[in-house]
């Protein structure tokens, strides 16, 4: 029996019935896989993913997220003030910005260092973290940095290595203030995962802000250093994120 160019019978498949069939193949075949890669390309744009990641930038604003037990760690954060004789108190929060920033950090080059403000954050850079609470003195006007800079002073806090405060001044204490970024080579992104190794060597070593503990200060948990950047699930990791 004759067929058409459909591959049917004459007598079953007229001739506009084949021209609608060979309209919709190809249809399917230029409409489906753009619509397709439109999808693709609106999913990579989602939240957590590497497109949405940027740098870190020296002089910019950040809240700092604990990576304990899948990042549910907290953000640092300063509340009460006094402890271990420094300025502030640092603990994390479960919110990014508790109290008139006291969950916000500038990043600074530690002093020495050829970075300067606007420069990308890179992997080994020594740094100052500055909390933006605005600490003041009895007289009301502000001294030193706002909130202080990130300091380890005394020992021991919730069975840790260092106690972790805020301090007026940097470098209180050889390099106490001063804190190395410890990140993979290709550079420190918003979001990804950090440490930080304190420069004050205790002993023989360096120490790594950790959390430890519950309700310091009434928030959510303890900062201290502690010996190795991982010490329980998480608790040494951080990342960074934009305001």
């Amino acid at each position: 029996m004759s067929t058409n160019t459909c591959g049917f019978p004459l007598a079953d498949a007229p001739v506009h019935s084949c021209l609608i069939r060979l309209i919709g193949m190809m249809l399917l075949y230029f409409f489906v896989p753009a619509v397709l890669a439109q999808a693709t390309v609106v999913n990579t744009g989602g939240a957590g993913s590497s497109a949405s990641a940027v740098s870190v930038l020296y002089g910019q604003i950040y809240h700092l997220q604990n990576g304990y037990a899948n990042w549910t760690g907290g953000y640092l954060d300063v509340r009460d003030s006094g402890c271990n004789g420094n300025t502030l108190c640092v603990s994390t929060a479960s919110s990014d910005n508790r109290d008139q920033g006291s969950g916000n950090w500038m990043i600074l080059p530690a002093d020495g260092s050829a970075k300067s403000v606007g420069d990308a954050v890179s992997p080994g850079d020594l740094v100052y973290l500055i909390n933006q609470y605005p600490a003041k003195k009895d007289g009301g006007a502000y001294e030193g940095a706002r909130g202080g800079y990130l300091d380890t002073r005394d020992k021991g806090c919730e069975s840790n290595r260092l106690c972790v405060s805020t301090s007026l001044t940097k470098n209180r204490s050889a390099d106490s203030s001063v804190w190395e970024i410890i990140a993979t080579p290709d550079g420190v992104l918003t979001g990804q995962d950090i440490h930080l190794m304190n420069r004050y060597v205790d002993g023989d070593s360096h120490t790594y802000l950790d959390v430890r503990g519950r309700r310091c200060a009434s928030n959510l948990l303890c900062v201290s250093t502690s010996t190795g950047w991982n010490r329980d699930n998480g608790s040494g990791s951080w990342r960074f994120s934009a305001i």
